[in-house]
């Protein structure tokens, strides 16, 4: 196969056993300004420099004779205008014709240098453009070596998990997992040791997610793998999903409301009118001293659980006309605390109200629910502790619009798999409970548009937070600084 030099994107020199120029392409003749009638037929010295004339006959040319080929070499051309053209050698020796050639492939360094120095520079554009939208991203992004050892972790990740980057590279994955979720995520990241591949590439897995100070959240993640250079490689990104939870829980507990109320409606109304018979009967019975007083005391107390049930169906199912006016909660609170301090007493527990001066507790409510909801949780508090201890009650203003209210027990607390089920109708961790008195507590608060939370440690005591919106002129008075 025939191929024009003359159309070669580089230098061509085919040069003699003896290193005389047989033929030079047009290119290499552009390089160093020369004319083929003065190239062709002499000996290569003529256009090298001093020092490769010097490289050319102590290491080029035993080269090419004694291996039949030069690779990579670097010396420079010398042009008709006096200026040196750095050039890169390939040759290979061939027999043509009975002669032994050297054929050699020739391109300037200056070409190839800015080649290369323009492929690092779209590198590092490339990189900090990864790099970029790897920061500005809002999910959390990391990522690990296939011993799952954290060598990447973007500036969310950060803000999410309260860890700078620099404290965790090489560290385990397994530092933002929590201890009941360590096995479930051993089960979807194993396999990456092996093979790369898991269920969980490509797809939304649901786990939760430890933040440095010790707090769990809800955690959307998404995996992915890749491998390089036989090393996997795999990256998280990771969505705090509290929010949307939130928001789904206030859905359910909402559906559950309507259902229960719907429900409450029906069996209030089922159970009220043979109630009242029997109760007619029950004191026709204890007036006429007809059977044992231990036995009317027994239904006297069954029948007043039964009322108390029903008033409290009632609650859920009829909706209660709002008679607002503007009640000092702190005031409303210190009457709740000497209300229930004989219940304290008895029970060796201590109430402490933490409130400070410039906290501002004016809301519009319905005094007598805001009041039973108080009651009921101090209730609650004092069942949690059979030994006694301390409950706190703390008010704070965390915004110009609300106030937030904290009470703290010392109890029994409650185990993470019956906290999540508080509040459904008819459950209860209580021996006697109806498992309605939440339901009753989180639907008053939800028409005052506030909000409930609570939170409970094992052994360690529970939490009831109750945040409720300031009054509108409250508001301005707050936010006058005052």
């Amino acid at each position: 196969m025939n191929i024009d030099i003359n159309q070669m994107p580089c230098g061509f020199l085919s040069l003699s056993k003896d290193g005389v120029i047989q033929s030079i392409n047009d290119k290499l003749l552009d390089w160093i300004s020369a004319e083929r009638s003065n190239t062709e037929g002499r000996q290569v010295n003529a256009i090298l420099t001093e020092s490769s004339k010097l490289f050319y006959q102590l290491y080029i040319y035993p080269m090419m004779k004694m291996q039949g080929k030069v690779e990579e070499m670097y010396f420079s051309l010398k042009s008709c205008d006096g200026s040196e053209v750095p050039v890169l050698l390939n040759g290979i020796c061939y027999e043509r014709d009975g002669e032994i050639v050297f054929n050699c492939i020739i391109i300037r360094t200056v070409n190839r240098n800015k080649l290369e120095h323009e492929l690092l520079l779209a590198k590092k554009a490339a990189q900090q453009a990864k790099q970029s939208i790897v920061d500005t991203a809002i999910d959390a992004i990391i990522l690990a070596n296939q011993d799952m050892k954290i060598i990447g972790w973007n500036k969310a990740a950060e803000e999410l998990f309260g860890y700078y980057e620099q404290e965790t590279i090489g560290q385990d994955m397994e530092i933002i997992v929590p201890e009941h979720h360590i096995e479930r995520y051993r089960q979807v990241v194993e396999p990456l040791y092996a093979t790369g591949l898991t269920t969980a590439i490509g797809r939304m897995v649901e786990l939760s997610g430890l933040r440095k100070d010790g707090t769990k959240f809800p955690a959307e993640i998404t995996l992915n793998c890749w491998q390089t250079n036989g090393e996997y490689y795999w990256s998280a990104i990771i969505r705090d999903i509290s929010e949307r939870k939130k928001a789904q829980e206030l859905l359910l507990n909402s559906e559950k409301l309507s259902l229960a109320g719907q429900l409450a409606a029906s069996i209030a109304h089922e159970i009220r009118n043979p109630l009242t018979a029997i109760k007619g009967f029950h004191q026709l019975m204890k007036s006429e001293n007809n059977g044992k007083p231990f036995y009317f005391e027994v239904l006297t107390d069954e029948m007043n659980r039964i009322e108390l049930i029903l008033s409290e169906l009632l609650l859920l199912a009829k909706p209660q006309a709002k008679q607002l006016s503007q009640v000092d909660l702190r005031a409303l609170l210190e009457r709740v605390c000497i209300l229930m301090e004989s219940q304290m007493h008895l029970h060796n527990i201590e109430v402490e109200l933490k409130c400070e001066e410039d906290v501002v507790t004016l809301i519009n409510c319905n005094e007598n629910q805001i009041k039973q909801i108080f009651i009921n949780f101090l209730k609650n508090a004092i069942e949690a502790m059979p030994n006694g201890g301390q409950v706190i009650i703390m008010a704070d203003n965390i915004d110009e619009d609300s106030v937030l209210f904290r009470i703290i027990d010392q109890g029994i607390g409650i185990p993470e798999d019956k906290l999540e089920r508080i509040g459904e109708p008819f459950y209860t961790t209580k021996e006697r409970g109806t498992g309605l008195g939440l339901m009753v507590c989180r639907k008053i608060i939800e028409d005052h548009q506030g909000s409930l939370n609570i939170t409970s440690r094992l052994n360690k005591g529970t939490t009831v937070e109750v945040l409720l919106p300031l009054g509108e002129n409250t508001q301005k008075y707050v936010s006058s600084g005052h």
